[in-house]
């Protein structure tokens, strides 16, 4: 397929023009200072973020503002649309697929739990039906947002490869392990290898460049799901092997050397990588070796890779999913932050968990 160097040129310019209006380390740590949900509202509606966000936001359950801030990435999206062509644009819709995955991730899980009548989750689901700017394209979301059965979450799906994909996944849910997490792993594995395949269809630096940040993110999750999975649902090598994505550049002898250790040791064998600092270290002091913390390091590393794209130097639709890295793992710390004033966490430590370096100003 021939593509033109000026629609190249366009989405990487623009993708350019919106990394600067990321918000700095400086103004996170004003946030952190907040005392109360309506003050980060406050805040942020004079930010890039303003254009998004009601005149009555600081009125909002925390529910409603936080999946607002998540449209964001919907919204950012589909604005890259008139500058890409054909190729482009299917790389992009497939990579916002994400969004119907987590919500299958959410729906699952609370049925699992029992949450059906929570007030709460009751929020979360009226959240997204009113926000128009989600355009599900895997799943029905008015049949999985009104599902109470696990049967009517697969029913909603509209993909038959993926409703092949869950029910092969609730048949390897042996051994202890939750139907649940099998059927997370499975949402993430189909989302997560489309993209990365997608990805190869490119040519030169533009093909390189996004094998480079979907590669990332599948190898951070290929390495934290063998280690959550021994450590907190007691899986066997075998089962923690069998849930993996596409391998990037953690090659299988390296995962197969994690999967044979016990999770305290399992830092070792990422020694000289770029995923050394993925997981736990054991003795380390400082280190936070529960989920959050786990999490934090993961967004991290992804945060790296996508800066990194920046200083390459030739134009394409990289820049752009570099870009939207960017900005998801921003929303994402601006929510840990609403979820941190809203219970009064010690902000020293909780500063910790979040992607973004704090007091250091922008890139």
């Amino acid at each position: 397929m021939i593509v033109s160097g000026g629609e190249q040129f366009s989405v990487s310019a623009k993708a350019r023009v919106r990394k600067g209006t990321l918000l700095d380390g400086e103004f996170f740590s004003r946030l952190l200072e907040c005392t109360h949900i309506s003050d980060i509202a406050r805040m942020l509606r004079a930010t890039y973020y303003g254009k998004y966000l009601p005149a009555d936001v600081e009125t909002f359950h925390r529910d409603k503002f936080e999946y607002i801030l998540m449209s964001v990435i919907s919204s950012e999206v589909q604005s890259f649309f008139s500058s890409a062509g054909l190729l482009r644009n299917a790389f992009l819709k497939l990579w916002l697929e994400r969004q119907d995955i987590q919500l299958m991730k959410n729906r699952i899980w609370d049925i699992y739990a029992e949450k059906d009548s929570d007030y709460e989750e009751k929020a979360v689901n009226e959240s997204y039906k009113e926000l128009s700017s989600f355009n599900f394209s895997l799943v029905d979301e008015q049949k999985l947002l009104s599902s109470n059965r696990i049967d009517e979450v697969i029913y909603s799906i509209k993909n038959e490869k993926l409703v092949a994909h869950i029910e092969d996944a609730m048949k390897r849910s042996v051994g202890g392990t939750s139907p649940a997490l099998m059927m997370g792993f499975a949402l993430d594995a189909f989302h997560n290898n489309r993209v990365f395949d997608a990805a190869k269809s490119f040519r030169g630096e533009e093909k390189e460049k996004l094998l480079s940040l979907t590669g990332i993110y599948m190898d951070v999750n290929n390495i934290t799901s063998i280690y959550r999975g021994k450590k907190y649902f007691n899986m066997s090598e075998e089962v923690t092997l069998s849930l993996l994505y596409t391998r990037y550049r953690a090659d299988f002898e390296i995962l197969k050397a994690i999967a044979a250790l016990p999770p305290e040791r399992m830092w070792a064998p990422l020694a000289g990588t770029r995923y050394a600092s993925l997981l736990p270290v054991e003795g380390r002091k400082d280190e936070i070796s529960d989920p959050a913390g786990i999490t934090s390091r993961m967004r991290s590393i992804q945060r790296k890779g996508a800066l990194e794209v920046f200083f390459s130097g030739s134009a394409g639709i990289h820049f752009v999913l570099a870009y939207l890295i960017l900005r998801e793992l921003e929303i994402l710390d601006i929510s840990a932050i609403i979820e941190i004033v809203r219970y009064n966490y010690d902000r020293k430590k909780a500063e910790k968990l979040l992607a973004y370096p704090m007091r250091q100003g922008g890139e």
